[in-house]
């Protein structure tokens, strides 16, 4: 119990960093992430019929957004503890593109489980950003703009693809 009180409290910690380092100098006010940004949807909302399920490369973000939760929260149905590797997978069924695709580490450095995973797919001059953990309370997932690396994830993420 100690030790996942302590995997909670250093995630946290590494969370409040990472978010810290995004109000360096020179950065857009747009770029910081807020608890507000992210909208929770109710799971029947990634049901076929209720939007679009696969990846349309003709069309924004935000049109993209309903592929990107239903991929997701597909994985996430079967597995709510679902690993970076199935979520990219699905995500890569949908036709999202591999080489715009960024996925947090499944482990900490200290060979911890993390509170939550992230993943973000680049499209035009936004992203496409889910969370998914004990740490963010199941599944969220927003629309953002490009940070300012030219990336969706804070901490140098290389692309999947």
């Amino acid at each position: 119990m100690q030790l996942a009180r302590a995997a909670a409290v250093l995630a946290a910690a590494a969370l409040a960093l990472t978010l810290a380092a995004c109000t360096g100098a020179g950065d857009s006010p747009a770029a910081v992430p807020t608890q507000t940004a992210w909208t929770e949807q109710p799971s029947g909302s990634a049901t076929p019929g209720s939007g679009a399920t696969r990846y349309d490369a003709s069309a924004s973000a935000a049109a993209n957004k309903a592929a990107f939760d239903a991929a997701i929260r597909g994985i996430l149905a079967r597995d709510a503890h679902a690993k970076g590797a199935s979520v990219v997978a699905a995500l890569k069924s949908a036709g999202f593109p591999m080489a715009a695709t960024q996925v947090t580490p499944d482990t900490t450095s200290a060979k911890l489980q993390p509170g939550s995973i992230s993943v973000g797919v680049k499209i035009g001059e936004s992203c496409l950003v889910g969370q998914w953990g004990a740490a963010v309370d199941g599944y969220q997932s927003t629309v953002a703009p490009v940070l300012r690396s030219g990336g969706c994830l804070i901490g140098g993420i290389p692309a999947v693809g």
